[in-house]
């Protein structure tokens, strides 16, 4: 059943994941769902959507209307509009890998499937892969990468490579694209350094034909290794930032996978926060545009230690961003935000915003950015006129009510001499009838 209330708090899991549409987050899946393929049970608890509110903090639970996925667990999702759309993922049993496109619409709540699982096309059914939207020609299309899924799943997808592990997985550098408008899915052409067969990376959106890639299980183990991908309708060419191993001069991160990345933007260019992963507990922030790596410190271990977890960036000014951290598989599983402030020359900090005072520093810093920009002279022009208009209108205003106040005296004046006029003509008849009546006591006597 939905839950709502400033109280509320969503469910505790990992290899979920947490889609920003506009000022919410929607958050859906996970672990903790039966580990059946299908049934009523598992239908009623995976049509439920966790909704943050992120201008008050709160969240509430809401239904959902249709069919939801079946891959439950370490999908892949990405948001286009007013819709998020849900690749592949597993079962949450057994050995049951999707490839199934889905769309969830926030303003109906409705899920929609858009391709089946099939073996029959499109990517592989598989887990732990990651996926982006892109535009290009006014076109939108989903780019799903790497991933891994079932030994025995085939067709494979021409020119990329797969690799077998513990027997009965393999994994992928597959990359395919969506077409929304046909409904179909497309192989591109792959040029350049193309990552191994990787799974458990982050794949972020740089702009609206380009995406980063970064860590993951590849080939050859862990990974810390970085692509840019650069998209066009057709093709993606892949380019692989300096091997960090030639790089020893340079801060790089460890390797790792199962990590959380999300993209901030600052005057100086976009840059990849990273945080957490399998055993590799901290946070890095990349440049992109200078290819450089910084270690962010002081970020308390409610906040590091996670893996398995979601990350979402929320702008709140132009310099600071909002991190809102949930779940994960490590001992620390609940909501954590804290603050990312860029000031210049990629220098940064960061801070944890106590969830008690969630609304109460989200205004103190919208209150701080304002104050401390700058008036331009045109804005002190603008600023004057209305001003000097302001205060004419003062004077008409005044100059109003003081004849208001004198229509009012008068009237009050008027009124006073009526209420004497009044008076007088009454005591006037009272005195005409005592004349009237000693007149005829007279008259009596007389006769």
């Amino acid at each position: 059943m939905a839950a709502k209330g400033k109280d509320y708090q969503p469910v505790e899991r990992s290899r979920h994941s947490t889609v920003k549409v506009g000022d919410y987050l929607y958050m859906w899946g996970g672990s903790g769902l039966p580990k059946v393929h299908n049934n009523e049970e598992k239908k009623s608890k995976s049509s439920v959507m966790d909704v943050c509110h992120l201008s008050t903090g709160r969240w509430e639970q809401k239904l959902t209307t249709g069919n939801p996925p079946l891959g439950v667990i370490t999908y892949a999702a990405a948001p286009i509009g007013n819709e998020i759309f849900y690749f592949g993922g597993h079962c949450n049993h057994n050995d049951c890998f999707h490839n199934s496109l889905y769309s969830f619409n926030v303003d109906t709540f409705d899920w929609k499937e858009l391709s089946p699982t099939t073996p029959c096309h499109g990517p592989m059914m598989k887990s732990l892969s990651d996926m982006v939207a892109i535009k290009i020609n006014s076109e939108d299309y989903l780019v799903v990468v790497g991933g891994r899924g079932p030994s025995n799943n085939v067709p494979n997808q021409p020119g990329a490579q797969y690799r077998v592990f513990e027997f009965i997985y393999k994994k992928c550098n597959e990359i395919h694209f969506f077409k929304l408008s046909k409904g179909q899915w497309i192989s591109p052409t792959v040029t350049g350094d193309r990552p191994p067969p990787t799974y458990a990376f982050t794949l972020t959106s740089i702009n609206n034909s380009s995406a980063i890639l970064f860590g993951g299980l590849a080939a050859n183990g862990v990974s810390n290794n970085v692509y840019i991908l650069n998209f066009t309708d057709t093709s993606v060419n892949c380019s692989k930032i300096s091997d960090p191993r030639l790089c020893i001069c340079m801060q790089w991160p460890e390797t790792r996978q199962s990590h959380s990345s999300v993209l901030i933007d600052t005057s100086s260019g976009p840059h990849l926060l990273v945080l957490g992963g399998f055993l590799t507990y901290d946070c890095w922030i990349l440049d992109i545009n200078n290819k450089s790596w910084k270690k962010l410190s002081n970020l308390p271990k409610n906040i590091i230690w996670r893996c398995f977890h979601s990350l979402s960036a929320w702008s709140v000014t132009p310099t600071t961003s909002w991190m809102i951290v949930f779940g994960g598989h490590t001992s620390y599983r609940d909501i954590a935000v804290f603050e990312l402030k860029y000031t210049s020359n990629n220098d940064w900090s960061t801070s944890e915003i106590p969830l008690d005072q969630y609304q109460e520093k989200l205004q103190e810093r919208r209150r701080e950015w304002e104050v401390s920009q700058p008036v331009h002279l045109e804005d002190k022009r603008e600023i004057d006129r209305l001003r000097r208009l302001l205060e004419e209108k003062e004077r008409e205003l005044q100059e109003e009510r003081r004849k208001k106040e004198q229509i009012r005296n008068r009237l009050q004046q008027q009124l006073q001499e009526k209420e004497q006029q009044l008076q007088q003509l009454q005591q006037e008849g009272k005195e005409r009838e005592r004349g009237i009546q000693e007149g005829c006591r007279k008259r009596e006597q007389d006769l």
